[in-house]
């Protein structure tokens, strides 16, 4: 008998323990169903935000700025879960999925890898983007229908770079922050960091330089204006490539990435959305989401 009552006792005891987690765990599941909430919210205010900026604008779009954030900012509360809400400029980074060789080389140099270093990364993403991943481009036609397309390639999120052979934590820290999943390749001049800029045909540090004081006056509207701003020698240089370059650079955003963040008080709730926004034309087309947790 005595047995029986020692199993029945670790019976009752598994029972409780069990209901106690059962308890935890839909506790655990509601807080993060509110954090997604309380991001889809944040997604939304993000489109109202851009809607409103481009009926501000002309139909041709967004005016060139100087400024990496299509959007301000935005600090919300949704019932006690905080949500911060961002839209920055895809142009002003480099494009993970579409970037030659030569222009992932060069970036890494100007983040600070050495050039063995930055030659190893660039050849280890190209060979990963072979392999696991379409060549996509952006197509050529200046349409809204032809920009409105997910991020597709070998790289969803530009996290995903942590997965490839060869890509320390070194070169990663180094260049994440310069690139993205969105966009079409382009650079926009008025919004790119040195970094970015020294990526381009006939650009180094100097170039990249001349182009970041010019601007803080007044946002560039065409590529004469960028040669205008560069000293002999280097203005030659970029003349030299100047087909190159026009097939690259961008004065104005076209392409958003949208970052909601949901933080609550503890650490189940939390959630992340991110989308790409595509103004074009003066028009905000459907946000594209390219990850959600």
């Amino acid at each position: 008998m005595l047995w029986a009552l020692l199993l029945a006792a670790a019976l009752a005891a598994e029972l409780q323990s069990g209901a106690r987690g059962d308890l935890r765990g839909a506790s655990a599941a509601r807080l993060a169903g509110r954090a997604r909430w309380a991001a889809r919210g944040g997604l939304a205010h993000a489109e109202e935000a851009l809607r409103a900026r481009l009926n501000a604008s002309s139909a041709a779009g967004l005016p060139p700025a100087t400024d990496t954030s299509v959007v301000r900012p935005g600090e919300l509360d949704y019932d006690g879960v905080k949500v911060r809400v961002t839209v920055t400029d895809a142009r002003a980074k480099v494009q993970l999925n579409l970037a030659p060789a030569a222009e992932l080389r060069a970036l890494g140099t100007a983040a600070g890898l050495s050039p063995d270093v930055s030659y190893a990364m660039a050849y280890a993403i190209v060979d990963w983007r072979a392999k696991n991943g379409s060549r996509w481009a952006a197509a050529p036609e200046d349409t809204l229908a032809a920009a409105v397309r997910p991020p597709a390639g070998a790289f969803r999120t530009v996290e995903e770079l942590r997965q490839v052979p060869g890509v320390t934590g070194e070169m990663y820290r180094a260049v994440a922050p310069l690139l993205s999943v969105a966009g079409d390749g382009r650079v926009n001049l008025n919004s790119a960091p040195m970094a970015v800029l020294r990526t381009l045909p006939g650009f180094d540090a100097s170039s990249a330089r001349a182009v970041i004081e010019r601007r803080r006056a007044a946002p560039f509207l065409s590529a004469y204006e960028v040669v205008a701003a560069l000293r002999p020698g280097e203005r030659e240089r970029v003349q030299d490539r100047m087909a190159e370059l026009l097939a690259r650079i961008a004065f104005t955003p076209r392409y958003g990435e949208v970052r909601v963040e949901a933080r609550g008080k503890g650490p189940a709730e939390r959630a992340r959305i991110r989308a790409v926004a595509v103004l074009a034309g003066g028009r905000l087309a459907p946000l594209t989401e390219i990850e959600e947790r």
